[in-house]
């Protein structure tokens, strides 16, 4: 079976990611409605009964509020910390608690054979958390809003093949545009969101402890577009002796549909050349979140093409 991870969702209109391993289908978030729950995952040949679990990184509407729905819809046992279940409750509506499992952050669990390791992560929610994916292929990592870089996730994505990692924020388009200033200072607190620039510094960890592909994550509609999120992160890696395609390969996530999936036998060295035997780069407009991707063997970052 082909394993890869694809985000269905991404941005503060909701957020979503799949994860297909060796063994088990896994959602983490549901922030989208049950009907397009469905039809992202029918995206990607998958379909909410092929789902053994969906993982819960904090209560924000963003990225629970189809939990419920989904839940009492498909039956898909929920993993998730003691501290947001409470939180989330209200939001989720009634639901079977026996398909509640209460995890916490630093002890890993598994959901058939698949091994996952839930890790604190610095945002303004009651108990928010990221997930580390074991993969025989490498390890996938999924830290989407952070306020910095701290140790617990530090630790925890050091070692992942594949990390989508938040680029919520462009400092100047922040400051220059419409919020509020109390909301400005919530984003750029040390418990809101990771600006480009610090996700680009987070990025240059990564890659020197064997992150070789980055999926830009909960980018800003507002204050940041992806090809800006994407520049300035390569930007940082190339300045640090990094090449595209030999080092790393970058995308950015869509925020109103799935992005194109990452397949996880695919890697710089040539694993598999199922998905990279031709160079893939596309664009979204902003409609559809300007998607931007960068797979191996492409020099450079361009705006162009299409799908």
């Amino acid at each position: 079976m082909t394993t890869f991870s694809v985000s269905l969702r991404s941005g503060s209109s909701g957020n979503s990611t799949f994860i297909r391993t060796e063994s088990a289908g896994i959602v983490i978030d549901c922030g989208m409605n049950g009907k397009q729950f469905s039809l992202a995952l029918a995206s990607v040949n998958e379909r909410p009964e092929a789902v053994d679990a969906i993982l819960l990184t904090h209560e924000h509407s963003d990225h629970c509020s189809g939990l419920g729905v989904v839940m009492r819809r498909h039956r898909i046992p929920l993993y998730i910390t003691a501290k947001t279940y409470r939180a989330a409750k209200s939001q989720l509506g009634r639901i079977d608690e026996s398909l509640v499992h209460l995890i916490a952050p630093g002890q890993s669990f598994s959901v058939r054979d698949t091994v996952i390791l839930p890790f604190s992560t610095p945002h303004d929610a009651i108990d928010p958390v990221g997930f580390r994916i074991a993969s025989s292929y490498g390890d996938i990592g999924v830290a989407t809003d952070l306020g910095h870089f701290a140790k617990p996730a530090r630790e925890a994505l050091t070692g992942c093949r594949i990390v989508y990692l938040e680029a919520n924020f462009d400092p100047d388009m922040l400051e220059t545009g419409s919020y509020p200033r109390f909301l400005k200072q919530r984003i750029t607190s040390e418990y809101g969101h990771l600006s480009n620039d610090q996700a680009g510094q987070a990025a240059s960890y990564l890659i020197r402890h064997g992150t070789e592909i980055f999926a830009l994550s909960h980018l800003s509609q507002e204050n940041n577009r992806p090809s800006l999120a994407l520049r300035t992160v390569s930007g940082q890696l190339e300045t640090d002796g990094a090449k595209i395609g030999r080092d790393y390969v970058i995308t950015a996530s869509s925020r109103f549909e799935c992005s194109d999936p990452i397949c996880c036998q695919t890697c710089l060295g040539g694993i598999d050349d199922s998905l990279s035997a031709e160079f893939v780069k596309s664009r979204q407009g902003e409609r559809t979140g300007e998607q931007l991707s960068i797979m191996p063997s492409q020099a450079g970052i361009s705006d162009g093409g299409g799908r």
